[in-house]
């Protein structure tokens, strides 16, 4: 179901408040300790770091997965028309 405000579906909203929510609150533990802002950073750009990695071994299990469906596929097809 989409919801009209922002022009999103409820689900990717809630992940993206969520996720914002964390970001807030790690901003505020480290506001609240005094945490070195470099510290913080490196966090932060790792973090994104380790998401884009897994967001990219991602997309690659899926292209892998679909073509193996595809030749498998194309080799049970062309094993049928033979028969």
């Amino acid at each position: 179901m989409i919801i009209p405000k922002f022009n999103m579906r409820k689900k990717t909203r809630s992940i993206l408040t969520g996720l914002l929510i964390a970001v807030t609150s790690l901003i505020a533990l480290a506001v609240g300790y005094e945490e070195a802002r470099a510290n913080m950073l490196n966090f932060f750009i790792g973090c994104l770091l380790l998401l884009g990695g897994v967001a990219v071994i991602a997309v690659c299990v899926v292209a892998v997965w679909v073509g193996m469906r595809k030749v498998f596929g194309l080799l049970l097809e062309k094993s049928e028309d033979k028969d």
